[in-house]
Parts: structure tokens; C-alpha cells; sequence
């Protein structure tokens, strides 16, 4: 791993970086603020002015009892899968792609690095900044709990919801980065960091609006964030996050291996 290329990329994200962090911490404001303790049924009377396949498809279908349990509907359903994209897709694909495509990266190779030492360091940048990203709204989330409903978040059940959460994202990140290191030009990268989530979130919205398209639930990845499950079942969740790490860790060799071996026009 290479320091100076490690920060060198920190320097290049660290905007976007943060538009998403301040994206994510709004959202989240504007969602634990709704909460009405006094009224938890309040939420749901206004969602089911919905439509209900409307409803279905965006998660919000889930009735919550609790802080946690409004957390986990109106946020994880749909808002928290799609928004950290904003930073993911652009990411994955400055590490290695956009450098190929402008030309950046013959320079980089003329250092004594070699192509692995210079993937591994863009890999371990790419992974690490989505996840102190993601636990860093995780951290603002508990705090403007305990500010505004000191007592009612169960932590339990909202840090195992992340915990999953987070290890999707990871996922999507090894892909945005497989991507990244398989195609020479940036649109095509993006392409792929951005379809396939896209294709995941649309197959799960559609599995809720209909029992004819229930099953494409199963090819999508999200289905994994299955809130109920999460929060009544432990071991599922801690399975279910040992699984998609190791999903992470294979797909980001795959792509570093496939870099080290490629044949480069630069």
C-alpha cells in the first residue's frame, strides 16, 4: 500500500465525500424529527394515503412500533440504499478507471510501484472512506436520537440494521471497483457502478407492488436489508454480514488480479 497515492485520493474525494455525508445526515434529520412518540401510528395514517404499491415499492409498508422501527421504514427502505450511491459510483470509479481513461495512470506506473501496490492502496481507500462515511451518519443518527428522544432508540436492533447495511454497500463498492479495473473508459465503469445497483433497487421495488413479481426479490441484493428479519433475528444478520464481507473481499481481488494482468493502452 502506498501512502502518497492513499492521500492523493483522499484529496480527490473528500468533496464528495462530504455532499454525501451532508445529504445522508439531512435526510436522516428530517426522519427522526417526524418521529412522534406519542403517536407512532401517526407516520403510517399518513403513508397510507399512498398508494399501496407506491408504498410497497419504497419500503414504507413496514409497520413501526418504535424510534428503531420508524428508522428502519421510512429510511432503510429506500432513501439509505440509494443516496450513498452518490459517492460510491464516482469513487469506485476514480480509482482506477478515470485514471487509465485520462492518461493519469502512466504516469503512476512510471513510479516504482507496481500495479498491485497501486489497486490494493485504491481498494483499501475506496472501502474505508464508504465505511467511516456510513458509520459516521450511523454516529450522527444515535446523537440526534438521544437529543430529541433521549431513551427511545433501540440500539440493538439499529446498529445490526447498519451493520447489514453497511456490508451491502461494501459490496456495491467491490463491484463499482471491479468495474473500475476491468474497463479502460470512465463511462463504462460508471455504467456498471451505476446499473447494477439501479437494476438491484428497481427488482426489489418491484417484488413489493405485486405477488406475481414477488420473486424478483431474489435477485436483488437489498433484499438482504430485510428489516423484520434483522431486528427479530440476530444470527441473521451477523450471517448475512460475514457473507457479504466475504462477497467484498473476493470481488476486490478479482478486480486487482484482473488489473495486475490486463493489457493497458495509456
Amino acid at each position: 500500500m502506498n501512502k502518497t497515492l492513499f492521500f492523493a485520493s483522499l484529496k480527490a474525494n473528500w468533496k464528495l465525500w462530504m455532499i454525501t455525508f451532508f445529504v445522508l445526515l439531512m435526510y436522516q434529520s428530517i426522519i427522526i424529527s417526524m418521529y412522534d412518540p406519542e403517536n407512532v401510528e401517526a407516520m403510517a395514517t399518513m403513508i397510507k394515503a399512498l398508494p399501496e404499491a407506491m408504498s410497497a415499492a419504497f419500503g414504507y409498508d413496514m409497520i413501526a412500533t418504535d424510534l428503531s422501527g420508524h428508522l428502519g421504514a421510512y429510511l432503510y427502505g429506500f432513501l439509505f440504499l440509494v443516496f450513498p450511491l452518490i459517492y460510491l459510483v464516482p469513487a469506485a470509479n476514480n480509482m482506477i478507471a478515470r485514471h487509465v481513461d485520462k492518461g493519469s495512470m502512466v504516469y503512476m506506473l512510471a513510479t516504482p510501484n507496481t500495479r498491485t501496490t497501486i489497486s490494493v492502496t485504491q481498494a483499501v481507500f475506496l472501502v474505508s472512506s464508504t465505511a467511516v462515511l456510513l458509520l459516521s451518519v450511523v454516529l450522527m443518527g444515535i446523537l440526534l436520537c438521544e437529543i430529541m428522544f433521549p431513551g427511545e432508540l433501540v440500539y440493538g436492533d439499529y446498529l445490526l440494521l447498519n451493520l447489514v447495511t453497511i456490508a451491502v454497500h461494501l459490496v456495491l463498492c467491490a463491484i463499482g471497483f471491479l468495474a473500475s479495473c476491468t474497463f479502460s473508459e470512465s463511462r463504462r465503469s460508471i455504467a456498471v457502478g451505476v446499473g447494477i445497483p439501479v437494476a438491484f433497487l428497481l427488482l426489489k421495488m418491484m417484488s413489493g407492488t405485486s405477488e406475481q413479481l414477488e420473486a424478483t426479490k431474489y435477485a436483488s441484493l437489498f433484499t438482504v436489508i430485510d428489516i423484520p428479519k434483522i431486528f427479530s433475528n440476530t444470527g441473521y444478520a451477523l450471517l448475512s454480514t460475514a457473507v457479504l464481507l466475504l462477497v467484498t473481499f473476493v470481488l476486490i481481488v478479482i478486480g486487482i488480479y484482473i488489473f495486475d494482468r490486463r493489457s493497458l493502452t495509456i
